[in-house]
């Protein structure tokens, strides 16, 4: 847009015709005068809807954005504009959004009501945490008939932060407290707040675990019978989170440590909803963060806090070093949870020694994120050469992936590999399945 007066189509075309008279003018003094005519006319009508067109003073702008901006989601920004000299008028308008958050449409064509009231709204994607910079807003009015445009600039700077995914938390909240999972499809879980004390009995249904069979009573009223038993409050959770060269790596949308990021701030928040203290280590060449595991809402709020300023950087991660320091730190057993990436077993050899050696005191999962194009040159039809030749390196890659958390697996480490837009809720799912087998 641009600032000031610019002229409507039929003006431009107005010019035109009066510059033809002109012309003309020059043939026949009957045509000089039917060109002055046109030209006082024409002035008149103009001056006349430029006086209709409210000036630069009157206006009053207002922006609604999200509390705080949540990584990775799509989510709403309202803008709203008041000017009673506008009522009725057309209008569009164009906030200065930032352009790293992808907003959408870029201009919004609209109308002020009788009251000179409008009201615009777009929606932004944040692909990265941060601070931003909102700028001015743009607003052109005209008439619908009339003869020229003015835009004005409505000063209406703001900072905001985009944070790691609260939205997703926010819409968990609610399933959570009635005691349902928080996920689509996931299965039925018992309110937050349980113990591993026997809770009584129920009839089967299937999916149920057949170890939970209580035998005699199923003798007794002649049909399956299951022992309910919950979750022990109280114990710990530790995310280790890797910031290491391999999480800069883009996995779809966001970066791999922007979805480890998310998936850590969503089990922190779903652990303390079953009781349980929650902690944070940030690693890559050496512990950059610690934070012992607590419960409560000041825990979640340091934890979002340190998970809204990590870095990633290109350092490959000294897992040595990261895990003795949590080690030392850990006084009881734990479950740790280590966000990280997982290549060719050489590649993870350290990784894989690590976590053994936790494991001999700890609950230790190691999570890892697949890149969606992997899975994709791994999965398509191989029609070319060059096809195959990706299949194939695709395919290798995958099977070495394979390989590393099978050395894991045998050594007693647990191991999760999904595609890196599904963590949070694979993460949250495995979590709640090792509560309802007592693991932790």
């Amino acid at each position: 847009m641009i600032r000031g007066l610019a002229p409507q189509p039929r003006l431009i075309w107005a010019v035109a015709i009066g510059a033809a008279l002109i012309a003309l003018a020059v043939a026949s003094p009957v045509l000089a005068f039917v060109a002055v005519a046109y030209h006082v006319g024409l002035v008149l009508v103009l001056a006349r809807d430029l006086a209709l067109l409210p000036g630069r003073a009157g206006y009053r702008v207002k922006r609604v954005v999200p509390e705080p901006f949540s990584l990775g989601e799509i989510e709403e920004v309202k803008v709203m504009v008041d000017n009673p000299l506008a009522a009725g008028l057309e209008a569009r308008v164009a906030d200065h959004a930032p352009a790293e958050l992808k907003p959408r449409p870029r201009e919004v064509a609209t109308r002020f009501d009788g009251n000179g009231h409008l009201e615009i709204r777009y929606v932004t994607s944040s692909p990265r945490r941060g601070a931003f910079h909102f700028g001015p807003v743009d607003v052109q009015v005209s008439r619908h008939d009339g003869w020229w445009r003015r835009q004005v600039r409505l000063s209406n700077p703001e900072e905001i932060a985009v944070f790691p995914n609260v939205v997703a938390i926010k819409r968990v909240q609610l399933t959570l407290r009635r005691g349902l999972r928080a996920m689509a499809g996931l299965r039925r879980a018992r309110p937050p707040g349980a113990s591993t004390a026997f809770a009584g009995l129920r009839d089967y249904v299937r999916g149920d675990d057949i170890r939970r069979v209580s035998w005699t009573a199923t003798a007794r009223r002649d049909h399956p019978v299951v022992v309910e038993v919950e979750a022990e409050r109280g114990q710990q959770v530790l995310i280790a989170l890797d910031c290491g060269r391999l999480m800069t790596a883009p996995a779809g949308e966001l970066d791999k440590l922007d979805y480890a990021v998310n998936a850590a701030l969503m089990l922190a928040w779903v652990a303390q909803a079953y009781g349980d203290r929650v902690g944070l280590m940030t690693f890559d060449d050496r512990v950059t963060g610690f934070i012992k595991p607590e419960r409560g809402s000041s825990q979640l709020r340091r934890l979002t806090e340190a998970l809204y300023a990590i870095k990633s950087d290109y350092v490959e991660p000294d897992f040595g070093h990261a895990f003795t320091h949590l080690a030392l730190r850990l006084g009881r057993r734990s479950m740790v949870v280590v966000l990280t990436d997982v290549q060719d077993p050489e590649a993870s050899k350290e990784l894989v020694a690590h976590c053994l050696r936790l494991a001999a005191r700890h609950l230790v999962l190691v999570v890892a994120m697949s890149d969606p194009a992997v899975l994709r040159a791994r999965d398509q039809p191989v029609t070319t050469s060059a096809r195959a030749y990706e299949w194939a390196a695709a395919e290798e890659f995958v099977a070495s992936r394979r390989a590393s958390f099978e050395l894991l697996r045998r050594g007693g480490v647990l191991g999760l590999d999904v595609v890196a837009g599904s963590l949070s809720p694979a993460l949250v799912e495995r979590y709640l399945e090792l509560k309802e087998r007592a693991l932790l």
